[in-house]
C-alpha cells in the first residue's frame, strides 16, 4: 500500500479507475446488405462517487451515442458504436472514451470485414429502442411452436417450412415440445407447417431479433369448426370474394356473348407411359426438346398475404434452377399495367432470372387479358419450330380488367402454332379452379393448383417435362 500511494504522489496523472466495461473488443464478422452494424458497451461506476463521460475519441467511419453522461455509483451507461458500411473491406477501429475517474481512457476495439455495401441510406447510430443481436451476423435465432387449435398440445414431428421471399431458407421437423429452434436471417418469411391428418397452416410476416416467436395452430382434418384466422387473413379473405364477385359476372357475359370455338380434335397428349420410365429428374436432350417458355405473373394486390408471392416466386425459381441453356425465358409482370421484364433469356441465366423474379411486389388491379396478349406475342416472336412453346399464367384467379378476348386468342393460337397455354392457380378458390381448367384446356395445356411448398417444388418441372418430351 505504501508503494501505491507513493507511486500517486510521484505521478499524479495515475489513478485507480472505478469504471469497468463488459467488453473492450468486438467482432463484427461479414457484414452483408442490412446486417447490423452497431454493439452495445456497458460501463459499470463500481465506486463511491458518480463519474462523467468527458470525451470519445474516434474514427470518423464510426459513430455513438450513450444513455447517459453521469453514471451515479453502483449505476451503468450504455454506449453505443455503430460502424460506417458504405465502403467495402476489413476495417479495425480503435475507439478511446475518457471519464472523469481517470487520465487515461477505456480503449474499445472493433473490427470486421464489410463484404457488400448496405443500399439503405447512412444514418445516425440507432436509438435505445433496438436492441442489437447478440453478435454481427446477419442472421437470428427464430422459435416455431406448432400446436393443436383445439387442446393447445404440442405436435411434434411436424414438417416446418422457412420460406423467404421465393426462396425455401430450409425445412424442419418439430422436437418432442412442438418446437423448431433455428438461425435464419432477418426478413419477410412464409412459413408453413403440416401434419398428418391435420390441414396446413401458416405464418405470414416480418422476423428480426425481436420479433421472433412464432405459433402455427393445425386443425384436423375432420374438425368442423372454423379455425381462429388472424386480422390479415380476413382483410385478404373479402379481397378474394370481391375478385370473385367481379370475375362471375365478367365470365359469364364472356360466355354468353363470345362463344368460343373449342378445337375439336386437340393434338394427343405424350406418351405418358414412356416418361413414367423414365427418372423424375431427368431432363436431357435426347428425351426433352428445347423450351420457349413465357411466363405471365399476376402481381396484383389479390396476391399479397396469404404466402401467394412467395408461392409464386418459389415456383419460378425451383423450375428455373433445372432449366437448360438451350431453354428461353421471357417474363411479363402485369397487374394495373403489362410490363416485360425478361426477353428470351437462356436458361443458363439463373442469377439474372432468379433476380427478377425475386423482385416481383404486389399491387394494383388485374389486366390479365392485356397479359395474355402480350405473353403470345413474345411466345410468337421467339417461336421454336422444333421446340415446346409454352405460356404459364401464374395466377390467384382474377381476370376482372384488360382485354376479354383472351379465351379466342388462347384458342387460335393453340389451334394455328400449337403454343400450349397453362394457368397456374396459387391457393385458388373452386371457383376459380373450375373456371382456369377450361382456360388450360382451351390452350392445350394442364391446370396446375400451387397450395403447399411441395406443389411449388415440382409442379412446374413436371409440367415442362410432360409437354416437352419427344414423341418415341
Amino acid at each position: 500500500m505504501k508503494i501505491l500511494i507513493s507511486l500517486l504522489l510521484l505521478f499524479p496523472f495515475i489513478s485507480l479507475s472505478q469504471i469497468t466495461v463488459d467488453k473492450t473488443k468486438y467482432n463484427f464478422g461479414d457484414l452483408y446488405d442490412n446486417a447490423p452494424t452497431y454493439v452495445d458497451f456497458t460501463f459499470t461506476n463500481k465506486g463511491d462517487k458518480a463519474i462523467f463521460l468527458l470525451t470519445i475519441d474516434k474514427p470518423q467511419e464510426v459513430y455513438y451515442l450513450y444513455s447517459k453522461k453521469i453514471i451515479q455509483p453502483d449505476s451503468v451507461m450504455t454506449l453505443r458504436l455503430k460502424i460506417n458500411d458504405k465502403k467495402t473491406g476489413r476495417f479495425n477501429y480503435y475507439i478511446e472514451a475518457y471519464f472523469s475517474d481517470s487520465h487515461e481512457p477505456i480503449v474499445l476495439n472493433l473490427t470486421g470485414n464489410v463484404k457488400k455495401r448496405s443500399t439503405n441510406a447512412l444514418t445516425d447510430c440507432p436509438d435505445f429502442n433496438k436492441q442489437p443481436p447478440a453478435t454481427g451476423s446477419p442472421e437470428f435465432e427464430v422459435t416455431v411452436k406448432v400446436i393443436d387449435s383445439l387442446t393447445r398440445e404440442p405436435l411434434k414431428r411436424s414438417k416446418v417450412y422457412f420460406v423467404n421471399n421465393g426462396v425455401l431458407v430450409g425445412e424442419f421437423y418439430t422436437n418432442s415440445n412442438g418446437i423448431v429452434h433455428e438461425k435464419i436471417p432477418l426478413g419477410l418469411y412464409y412459413i408453413t407447417a403440416e401434419k398428418k391428418p391435420y390441414n396446413s397452416n401458416f405464418f405470414d410476416g416480418y422476423l428480426n431479433f425481436q420479433n421472433n416467436y412464432v405459433e402455427i395452430e393445425l386443425q384436423k382434418t375432420e374438425q368442423k369448426s372454423t379455425p381462429p384466422i388472424t386480422e390479415n387473413q380476413t382483410v385478404e379473405v373479402k379481397i378474394e370474394k370481391d375478385t370473385i364477385k367481379n370475375t362471375t359476372n365478367e365470365e359469364v357475359e364472356e360466355i354468353i356473348d363470345e362463344p368460343i370455338e373449342v378445337v375439336e380434335n386437340p393434338i394427343p397428349p405424350k406418351d405418358t407411359i414412356s416418361l413414367k420410365n423414365l427418372p423424375d429428374d431427368s431432363f436431357d436432350k435426347s428425351h426433352f426438346v428445347p423450351n420457349n417458355i413465357v411466363f405471365i405473373v399476376d402481381v396484383s394486390a389479390s396476391m399479397n398475404g396469404m404466402g401467394k408471392l412467395d408461392l409464386l416466386k418459389m415456383s419460378m425459381i425451383e423450375l428455373t434452377k433445372v432449366l437448360r441453356p438451350e431453354d428461353r425465358v421471357s417474363l411479363i409482370a402485369y397487374s394495373g399495367h403489362v410490363h416485360v421484364l425478361l426477353e428470351d433469356i437462356s436458361g443458363m441465366e439463373k442469377d439474372e432470372i432468379i433476380e427478377k423474379i425475386q423482385s416481383l411486389t404486389a399491387k394494383g388491379y388485374t389486366a390479365g387479358g392485356d397479359a395474355i396478349k402480350e405473353g403470345y406475342r413474345l411466345a410468337e416472336k421467339y417461336y421454336m419450330e422444333n421446340g415446346n412453346n409454352l405460356i404459364f399464367m401464374v395466377t390467384d384467379g382474377a381476370f376482372n380488367k384488360g382485354d376479354k378476348n383472351y379465351k379466342k386468342i388462347i384458342s387460335k393460337n393453340y389451334k394455328k402454332k400449337e403454343i400450349k397455354f397453362s394457368v397456374v392457380g396459387i391457393k385458388t378458390t373452386d371457383f376459380l379452379t373450375t373456371e382456369m381448367k377450361s382456360i388450360s384446356h382451351i390452350g392445350g395445356g394442364e391446370y396446375v393448383r400451387i397450395v403447399t411448398i411441395n406443389d411449388a417444388k415440382r409442379k412446374l418441372f413436371e409440367e415442362v417435362r410432360r409437354t416437352s418430351f419427344k414423341q418415341q
